[in-house]
């Protein structure tokens, strides 16, 4: 799936969320640079000359209350080399979450991240991709489907 079919996605993806926080969750052009762990507004990270130490954007950004809640929506279904692809991608950029988390936020729990992994790929792999955090951070980083997170919702 990509393209236009992504896009279809994340929308209702968002749509699911917003149902479920109540709220609007606006979208974003925050990054977390990969060397820094520092998160940026970034609208073309292909102008930097440093490009490639810049992860993906987050797709939407809600607060309750002082907590920021920055989201990662990502639904990939069948196999192959894409799908790994794209999950390795994931998970390194919960790695950086939690690099972000230990180095910025450490005494204070007002950032929390939500990857919001739909799709049987994502399902089959949940387990790999919880090893991108650490005890520490369990309840800084949510990774999940969107089902779960309404059950456990709030998070």
């Amino acid at each position: 799936m990509g393209g236009a079919t992504a896009s279809r996605v994340e929308k209702w993806q968002r749509l699911c969320l917003e149902k479920i926080v109540k709220q609007n969750v606006a979208k974003t052009n925050l990054r977390l640079n990969h060397s820094t762990k520092k998160l940026e507004t970034v609208t073309r990270p292909s102008r930097q000359p440093d490009e490639f130490e810049w992860t993906e954007d987050f797709d939407g950004i809600f607060h309750i209350g002082k907590t920021r809640y920055l989201v990662n929506f990502k639904m990939i279904v069948g196999t192959g080399g894409a799908q790994t692809r794209s999950l390795r991608e994931v998970y390194h950029f919960i790695k950086c979450q939690e690099a972000h988390l230990r180095k910025f936020c450490a005494h204070q729990k007002d950032t929390k991240f939500l990857n919001i992994l739909d799709g049987d790929t994502s399902a089959n792999k949940m387990a790999a991709m919880r090893l991108a955090q650490t005890k520490a951070t369990v309840s800084e980083i949510y990774i999940g489907d969107t089902y779960a997170l309404k059950k456990l919702w709030p998070f």
